[in-house]
């Protein structure tokens, strides 16, 4: 297939970036800090899943219309995919590259969000298995799913959840305090913790590299990025200038940000560091960009 190049290549562009960066205002060329990264694009007509490397993007092999909601670890992909039925997602895994696609669920409820643990070997996804969307677990082959305790009633609904970087802990969002707020539970389950407790919800949530903290985007100033220390609850802004911004996956260095989240013209941009105001168009466009998955290897 035809290689599908970044608008924001240009000299002119990375030096106007450059001058206002707010963190890294001195890097020669910040397009180099910005990972690699797989992510949803709707430029073939249908959500197709792509590749990003070093400003070049790639359609995943085997990727087709109807695939969504990447996440990485261990060298594989897991998504989300419409492929079967427009009313029913399932999800599948692939190996990082999309070759190798294997389908693991294949229930009449809807299951989607998915993310992998860190060695690959377990899925987390959401699912209406039991009524309302809750957190469930299963083998990355597909096999012993399981409802997952996190310590509230089973008619609360749950969703989106990840995977810690160490494997140890899972993030996901509930309304169980009358708003939706993200919470963190042991991998394993038992009692959840709530994390953050804006007035107007918080949403779009993603561990930091280390764990020790997440980011995510209160329900009303949708301009931020916010992060939340795990351990003390302290909350930052982390990054600002954005415009209705969501979807963040952040390494030490880069937030990829999704501008227009909630939207239908949706853009990739990357915040080099804290702190950052002037944020690097990555993917910007005609088409809708989306969901930004970091790959880990």
């Amino acid at each position: 297939m035809t290689l599908r190049s970044v608008i924001v290549a240009g000299s002119a562009t990375l030096a106007a970036f450059a001058a206002g960066c707010g963190s890294d205002s001195t890097s020669p060329d910040p397009l180099s800090k910005v990972p690699d990264f797989i992510y949803v694009s709707n430029a073939s007509g249908g959500t197709l899943l792509y590749s990003w490397h070093q400003g070049t993007s790639t359609p995943l092999i085997g990727s087709v219309a109807g695939d969504q909601e990447p996440q990485t670890a261990g060298g594989k992909v897991v998504f989300t995919s419409y492929r079967v039925s427009s009313a029913n997602p399932e999800i599948y895994i692939a190996n990082v590259d999309g070759s190798d696609s294997v389908r693991l669920t294949t229930d009449s409820h809807t299951d989607k969000q998915p993310s992998l643990s860190p060695d690959a070997g377990t899925v987390v996804f959401t699912s209406t298995r039991s009524g309302t969307s809750r957190i469930w677990t299963m083998g990355a082959d597909g096999s012993n799913p399981t409802a997952l305790n996190t310590g509230s009633a089973t008619d609360v609904p749950e969703s989106a959840a990840r995977f810690s970087p160490g494997g140890d802990r899972i993030l996901f969002s509930s309304p169980r305090t009358n708003t939706t707020q993200i919470w963190i539970v042991p991998a394993a389950g038992g009692t959840a913790t709530q994390v953050t407790h804006d007035v107007n919800g918080a949403f779009f949530g993603s561990w930091s590299p280390d764990g020790n903290s997440i980011y995510y985007v209160d329900g009303t100033d949708r301009t931020k990025i916010h992060n939340v220390d795990v351990a003390s609850g302290t909350v930052t802004d982390y990054v600002t200038g954005g415009t209705d911004v969501g979807d963040p996956a952040c390494t030490n260095q880069v937030c990829l940000v999704v501008s227009g989240a909630t939207g239908v013209s949706r853009d990739i941009y990357a915040y080099i560091g804290a702190g950052d105001t002037a944020p690097l168009p990555i993917l910007t466009t005609t088409s809708a960009e989306y969901e930004p998955a970091i790959i880990n290897r």
